[in-house]
C-alpha cells in the first residue's frame, strides 16, 4: 500500500467548517509524532484565517511528513503570534467531540441519535484496541462564539465527552487537534487523517446546549469514565470533589458537570448502603449544588441527574439497604 499523501481539498473543507467566520490568527501546531526518532522539532506558527490558510497547512504538512511531525490546530482564533493558552482564544466556530477508546460506533450514534448529523466526521488516523478507527465529530456553529458564549462552547465539549467517554480534555479552549488531510504518523505507521462525511449542517449553540444536557450518558462499561462510576478509579479524592468551588467554562481542575456526578454519586452510594435515607441524601446533594456549583444547577437538572445515577446504581447493585433511622417522610419524587 501506498503511503497516504497530503489533501488539500480535506484541509480546506476542514478550515471553512472550523474558522471561516472567525477572525484573527489560527495557531497552527506541528508536533513530533510519539514514537518517532530522531525526535522533530516543534513548527509552530500563527496564520490568518483567511483563504491562504488552506494552502500554508498543506504545505506545512508536506514538510512535517517528511520528518515525523503531526499537524494540529487550536481550533480557534487568537488575537496576536506567540499567544496560544486557553484565556488567549477569542472566537471558535465549531463544536468537537475526539472518540479515542471504547465502541466507537456506538458512541458516534449515541451522539448522533441524541445531537443530529455532524457537519464533519474524520478518522483521526489511530485505531483502538478493538480495531475500530478513532473519530473526531465536528458541528458548525450558525455563528461565531466569543466570551461567556466561548466558555459555554468549551464546557458543552467537556460535557459532550464525559457523557460518552470522550477526550474531556476538549474542556479547554486551547487543546490541539488534528488536521484532516495531513498524515497520522505514530511510530513510523503512516496512515491518513481523513474527513468519512461533510455535511452542510449549521446548528444554534443555545439550541444544542439544549440537546446536550437531555443527552442521557451512556453506561460506564460504554463510555469508560470513571466519573460516572461513583467516584471510581484515578479522579480527585471525593473529599477534594466535595470542598471544592467549580466554575463553569471548565476554568477548574474539573467540570461543574464531573463535580456533580461525582457528589450525586457519593451520596447515592451512602444512601444504598443504608447510611443516609433518600431525604438526607438529596438534602446533601443540594447542599453541594448551592455551595460548590458557580453558578448552580437548576432543581430540575438537578433531579435529572440523580433519578438517573439512582436508577443505574439499583440496576448494578440490586435494592438499597434500609436506613439506620427512618426517615419522618417518604422518599422524595425525584426517586
Amino acid at each position: 500500500m501506498s503511503a497516504p499523501g497530503i489533501d488539500r481539498d480535506q484541509i480546506a473543507r476542514f478550515v471553512d467548517a472550523v474558522f471561516s467566520w472567525c477572525d484573527g490568527l489560527i495557531p497552527l501546531r506541528g508536533l513530533p509524532e510519539k514514537g518517532v526518532t530522531p525526535v522533530p522539532s516543534n513548527d509552530l506558527r500563527w496564520i490568518p484565517a483567511d483563504a491562504s490558510a488552506p494552502e500554508i497547512i498543506a504545505t506545512a504538512a508536506r514538510a512535517a511528513a517528511s520528518v515525523g511531525r503531526a499537524i494540529y490546530v487550536i481550533p480557534g482564533t487568537v488575537g496576536n503570534s506567540g499567544e496560544g493558552r486557553a484565556e488567549h482564544v477569542r472566537q471558535m466556530q465549531a463544536l468537537v467531540v475526539d472518540l479515542d477508546e471504547g465502541d466507537i460506533s456506538a458512541k458516534r450514534d449515541h451522539l448522533i441519535r441524541n445531537l443530529g448529523p455532524a457537519t464533519l466526521t474524520i478518522e483521526s488516523g489511530g485505531m483502538t484496541e478493538g480495531g475500530q478507527p478513532k473519530l473526531h465529530l465536528w458541528w458548525k456553529l450558525t455563528e461565531p462564539a466569543e466570551g461567556e458564549d466561548l466558555a459555554r462552547l468549551c464546557r458543552l465539549r467537556a460535557e459532550i465527552a464525559l457523557k460518552v467517554g470522550g477526550d474531556d480534555s476538549f474542556g479547554s479552549a486551547h487543546q490541539p487537534i488534528r488536521v484532516p488531510g495531513t498524515i497520522h504518523g505514530k511510530y513510523g505507521r503512516k496512515s491518513a487523517v481523513r474527513i468519512i462525511s461533510h455535511q452542510d449542517i449549521e446548528v444554534d449553540l443555545a439550541e444544542f446546549a439544549a440537546l446536550v444536557a437531555a443527552m442521557p450518558a451512556l453506561t460506564p462499561e460504554t463510555s469508560g469514565s470513571a466519573w460516572f462510576d461513583f467516584n471510581a478509579g484515578s479522579k480527585p479524592a471525593v473529599d477534594d470533589v466535595l470542598t471544592t468551588p467549580v466554575r463553569e467554562g471548565a476554568q477548574d481542575d474539573w467540570t461543574r458537570f464531573q463535580g456533580a456526578s461525582a457528589a450525586i454519586g457519593y451520596y447515592l452510594r451512602q444512601a444504598h448502603e443504608g447510611r443516609l435515607s433518600l431525604d438526607e441524601a438529596w438534602e446533601a446533594i443540594c447542599g453541594y449544588n448551592a455551595a460548590m456549583l458557580r453558578p448552580s444547577w437548576s432543581e430540575d437538572r438537578l433531579k435529572a441527574e440523580t433519578r438517573r445515577l439512582w436508577q443505574r446504581h439499583l440496576e448494578r447493585n440490586g435494592p438499597a439497604q434500609p436506613p439506620r433511622q427512618e426517615a419522618p417522610t417518604g422518599p422524595l419524587d425525584c426517586f
